[in-house]
């Protein structure tokens, strides 16, 4: 059946997925009913009706909860005031995945906090500038996500990269002071980068200038410097101004586009990324336990945003662009739907180990049961079907 995974309106896998799922309730229900008695079938009808109507009804009710709480941090005034609500928004998510184990549901809650957390310690930040006489940005900026963050597919916030785009105005030197500020408050909640990947780094703030003519000399470098380039593919608006977020990701598509030679190459190493399987087709166990990032996540994100990068698929999340692949013919229904489940398999895996407590990035598949394993060796056989595919399509080799 198909992962109706964040699905925008109605597609092929929705109506596919909806189809065989409503089907097999049906056929379910059916063999209820032929070993009730005559009149219990309509009292078996009414009390799955009733069930429904509680899970919309408990639907609705966690929507506007999230909400008022979300409302809450646009109405703080200093970074103490966020810190519960920061922790409130954390276990909602948390108990919504413990209960429904949707993985696309717990990175939406976990991306819109990041982003309203985020965008009122702007807020905080730039009130503190302006009331301590310090001159306030002038001109329009747009703070943007790239990396998990940018995919919307945040769990932890201490793995949040983020940079800044600022108009061009000669005052570009009030943004140093105001893009230095937000660090120790968003320090305070732990939202932060582990790769150094933030606006107080001068290497990730600029105007559009700045950032054009850092594009192009990371171009004529080539080589590694090049999916720094790719990555950014990745880039979301989290706060400011959505038309000046709008002219970067058209600034950095308009260079993918040119550089054909170059994601070829790339192309080729990400379709070799090491296999989760071994030379005897066992997981590849490091001290008994088995990295999701290396070889589930990792390998899926890339081959996946490759694909996107070189055929001009504008999504950022990794399951509207499988959807996207699918919708240009690059891979198939059948492909799209396994590439689904590896993603919600591996990320389902790392969310309940982080949720305990513990390293969502290793896994110890003896406690996996029998179906989990399966599982989870089909999704790795997923990965390995899309390498194939960028390796002969992307590569030159088809």
């Amino acid at each position: 059946m198909a992962l109706l995974l964040g699905a925008r309106g109605e597609d092929i896998l929705t109506r596919r997925g909806t189809a065989e799922f409503i089907e097999q309730v049906r056929q379910g229900l059916y063999v209820r009913m032929a070993h009730l008695s005559a009149g219990d079938e309509e009292l078996l009808l009414l009390g799955v009706k009733d069930a429904l109507e509680e899970e919309l009804t408990a639907e609705q009710g966690c929507r506007e909860d999230f909400s008022r709480v979300l409302d809450e941090a646009d109405q703080a005034e200093d970074v103490r005031e966020l810190m519960p609500i920061q922790d409130r928004l954390r276990a909602m998510a948390a108990d919504y995945f413990s209960r429904r184990g949707s993985v696309a549901a717990y990175h939406l809650m976990r991306t819109v906090a990041l982003d309203r957390i985020t965008g009122a310690v702007l807020r905080i930040t730039l009130s503190q500038m302006a009331a301590g006489g310090v001159g306030v940005p002038a001109g329009r900026w747009c703070w943007m996500a790239l990396g998990a963050a940018g995919r919307g597919e945040v769990s932890r916030f201490d793995a949040c990269d983020f940079l800044l785009v600022h108009e061009e105005i000669e005052a570009g030197s009030s943004f140093v002071g105001f893009s230095g500020r937000p660090a120790p408050l968003l320090e305070r909640l732990s939202i932060g980068s582990r790769a150094g990947i933030t606006p107080a780094s001068s290497s990730w703030r600029g105007s559009l200038t700045e950032w054009r003519q850092r594009i192009a000399a990371r171009a004529v470098e080539g080589g590694g410097d090049m999916e720094w380039l790719v990555r950014l593919a990745d880039l979301r608006l989290v706060a400011g101004d959505p038309s000046l977020a709008a002219e970067m990701v058209n600034l950095v598509r308009s260079a993918l586009s040119v550089q054909i030679d170059p994601l070829r190459e790339i192309a080729r190493r990400t379709a070799m990324m090491q296999s989760g399987f071994d030379f005897f087709g066992r997981l590849r166990l490091e001290r008994g336990m088995f990295n999701l990032a290396l070889y589930g996540i990792g390998p899926l994100v890339a081959n996946v945003r490759i694909m996107t990068v070189r055929f001009d698929i504008q999504e950022t999340a990794t399951t509207e662009r499988i959807r996207g692949l699918l919708y240009q013919g690059r891979i198939d229904v059948e492909l799209a739907e396994r590439l689904l489940r590896a993603w919600n398999c591996f990320y389902r895996h790392g969310i309940r180990r982080e949720i305990a407590g513990e390293n969502g990035i290793l896994v110890d598949t003896e406690e996996f049961g029998e179906d989990a394993e399966r599982e989870l060796h089909a999704s790795l056989e997923a990965v390995g079907s899309l390498q194939k595919i960028v390796y002969s399509s992307i590569s030159g080799q088809g």
